[in-house]
């Protein structure tokens, strides 16, 4: 049984990811944190779910005597850092689903890779890695000269444009065809889980690549296939795609 710490637990994936993770005899959930001025801090995750107290209660950190064998991480940049560093010292494989890093952020991540086992993944869907697959069994077809074109919609609510997905599918694009012109276009309408199209344009003609959540529940499950896999890893830098390709 692995036993799972949720990072971001009051939000959507999270408070999903709980609500699996209870009813799954291969997992047992240890703990959740979220902000210090949430209103669910130091309530009992069964509150959070509406449900009976499950024993546990949401702290903003990990507490010391929590001994997860992985931690989930779906929160905000600012506290993504704050439990990576944590995970770092208590050497605990982390999947981090969280997205908007600047720059500085990613190096730091790349960095505590060479310390602990870590899965970026800024969408942990299967179908995203199955797009990525399908772009990179594609190459013979394509050229840098084609026209590489990303949109994405996602609901309102959500903070980073472009997605973090968008940018994973950017920089993926980029390493197949170096030199490649890659746009982004961002939408933010409804209450959409997520969107994006990869359009290739050649002469006269366009080929789509279309990959369409219909709800959250996709990121929650697969974020629970990476994060048991990723229990089994040595130190290093991991995307869902190893997932699928090992």
């Amino acid at each position: 049984m692995k036993q799972i710490f949720i990072s971001g637990i009051t939000g959507k994936v999270g408070t999903l990811l709980s609500s699996y993770i209870l009813k799954d005899s291969d997992f047992d959930l240890v703990g959740g944190s979220c902000s210090p001025n949430n209103l669910f801090i130091q309530k009992d995750i069964g509150e959070l779910l509406d449900t009976n107290e499950v024993g546990i209660k949401i702290s903003d950190t990990i507490p010391e005597e929590v001994k997860p064998d992985v931690i989930i991480d779906f929160s905000s940049p600012e506290a993504s850092m704050k439990v990576l560093k944590e995970a770092v010292t208590r050497n605990i494989p982390i999947l981090i689903g969280t997205t908007g890093f600047n720059s500085t952020q990613i190096e730091e991540i790349e960095l505590s890779s060479k310390e602990i086992a870590i899965l970026y993944a800024p969408n942990t869907s299967p179908g995203i890695a199955i797009l990525k697959s399908l772009l990179n069994h594609a190459k013979k077809f394509f050229s840098k000269d084609n026209k590489f074109n990303i949109s994405e919609t996602h609901h309102t609510e959500k903070k980073d444009a472009p997605s973090g997905t968008a940018l994973d599918l950017q920089k993926e694009i980029s390493i197949i065809y170096p030199g490649a012109n890659v746009s982004i276009e961002s939408f933010r309408e409804g209450k959409n889980p997520g969107e994006h199209t990869v359009r290739i344009g050649l002469h006269d003609e366009t080929i789509e690549l279309k990959h369409k959540a219909e709800n959250r529940s996709i990121f929650a499950l697969g974020a629970l296939k990476g994060a048991s896999w990723l229990t089994e890893k040595t130190a290093g830098l991991y995307a869902m795609t190893d997932i699928y390709s090992s």
